[in-house]
């Protein structure tokens, strides 16, 4: 455990507070307990002006309330882990608090031994964050509020055509975890996937990331879906962070093919450098994206980081481009051509665009959206580095 792991602890019973405040004091100098809290807006308040890395909170009889908080937290400090505590022992109540993103369920009364042992974790993972001089990676999520939109064969082409165009270490992470078909689109036989890195997050390293994520032929490197539904479901906000903020430390560029419920989704947003919001030029489409737009609006992320991108275009469609960017008011970044059936081939072949059909329209296109987008990204990162 590092020294000084920071602690806020909110909880509306004084004994309780008062049992967790001795548990830390027994840890010596390793935790250091930076005050506590009767309620939650007080609690949020000293989060704001100490920032600590843990906060260790009460889940109220109101479940719903409880996960209202703690979706507050992780959007302004998503890099604070939560532990929640709570005499709740229902999987369903267990489930819903580790999927709005609390790192750990402790059952109250709150044992010493259980609180050491969720710090000792904590302090392990926070041995992966990022230290100056270490490379930041690029991460860039393609995204879409409908399914069957082209989101999953975008996203394994675009990671093949950037690291073609580039030559850099390249990860395609499949976040669709009730329905992910990355290895299945590029015919992988995986021996591991993303649920065998979160049911082992306490081992987080890049040695144990390593020996989870599979090669493919094409040169990238590939974190796979679950192989089973209750893996899926099991996976948190707070999980899915830690591995990310890891695999920016190993890989230039990481692309994630997310899945269209936006809960765990949203942490992979918040992560990115860039968000590929595709769509196609209909009307229920255009009218679901206007909506989502409005949305990411509201969350803080600006229409710099996200860059629209029309799918399965057609030139001579009912609707133009000029009509859609008037209706969505924002640009649209990119149009793919609809060369459905190549796709179609080459997925049913499992290989990406750039084995099956390299001199296609199709794979032309993406291979200049992939050079677009890392040229993009390189401008923006020297902008923030005053170079420009």
């Amino acid at each position: 455990m590092p020294q000084n792991i920071s602690v806020v602890v909110i909880d509306s019973d004084t004994d309780s507070i008062n049992s967790i405040i001795k548990s830390i004091k027994n840890l010596g100098n390793d935790v250091s307990l930076e005050g506590t809290a009767t309620n939650f807006e007080s609690g949020y308040e000293l989060i704001h002006r100490k920032r600590p890395m843990a906060v260790i909170m009460e889940v109220a009889e109101d479940v719903a309330l409880s996960i209202q908080y703690i979706c507050q937290i992780l959007s302004k400090f998503p890099q604070i882990s939560i532990f929640a505590t709570s005499a709740d022992k229902t999987s369903e109540t267990i489930l819903k608090i580790m999927r709005a993103g609390a790192t750990e369920y402790l059952l109250r009364p709150v044992s010493e031994t259980d609180l050491t042992f969720a710090l000792q974790k904590l302090g392990r993972l926070w041995l992966v964050k990022t230290s100056p001089g270490e490379q930041v990676g690029n991460v860039i999520s393609v995204f879409s509020p409908k399914g069957g939109v082209g989101v999953t064969t975008l996203s394994i082409n675009l990671a093949t055509a950037i690291h073609e165009a580039t030559k850099k270490p390249t990860i395609l992470i499949d976040l669709d975890l009730n329905a992910g078909d990355v290895t299945t689109f590029l015919n992988m036989k995986t021996s591991y996937t993303i649920s065998d890195v979160t049911t082992n997050i306490s081992r987080l390293d890049k040695s144990f990331l390593q020996g989870v994520i599979q090669k493919h032929s094409s040169g990238i490197s590939v974190l796979a879906e679950p192989k089973k539904v209750e893996e899926g479901i099991s996976i948190s906000v707070g999980e899915i962070k830690k591995v990310l903020a890891l695999l920016k430390t190993m890989y230039d560029y990481i692309i994630i093919d997310t899945e269209t419920l936006l809960d765990r989704t949203m942490a992979a947003i918040e992560t990115s450098d860039m968000i590929l919001l595709v769509f196609v030029m209909s009307l229920p489409s255009i009218t679901n994206i206007q909506r989502y737009l409005k949305y990411f609006d509201r969350q803080g992320f600006g229409g710099d980081k996200i860059k629209l991108v029309a799918n399965r275009y057609l030139k001579k469609g009912d609707i133009k481009t000029e009509d859609a960017e008037k209706a969505l008011n924002h640009k649209i970044y990119w149009s793919i051509p609809n060369e459905y059936d190549i796709a179609i081939s080459c997925l049913n072949k499992g290989v990406p665009l750039t084995t099956g059909a390299p001199k296609s329209a199709l794979s032309q296109n993406i291979k200049e959206l992939a050079k677009s987008i890392t040229k993009d990204i390189t401008i923006t990162e020297d902008i923030k580095g005053g170079r420009y």
